[in-house]
């Protein structure tokens, strides 16, 4: 598990998501949140987290 953030500041979005042990495919990412299967690589992570941050997201 990742460490928690300091209160009031922005969490890194990898510590959002937890990683997939590595009898899965490489570099997926599970959403905390939804559970949601993302890619680890590029701004996947970030973009998933920025939608449940969204006024309209879940």
């Amino acid at each position: 598990m990742s460490t928690p953030t300091p209160a009031g500041s922005e969490p890194n979005e990898l510590e959002l998501f937890d990683r997939l042990p590595d009898s899965l495919p490489d570099g997926l990412l599970a959403c905390r949140v939804c559970g949601a299967l993302v890619p680890g690589q590029g701004e996947y992570a970030r973009a998933h987290w920025d939608w449940h941050e969204a006024s309209n997201g879940a």
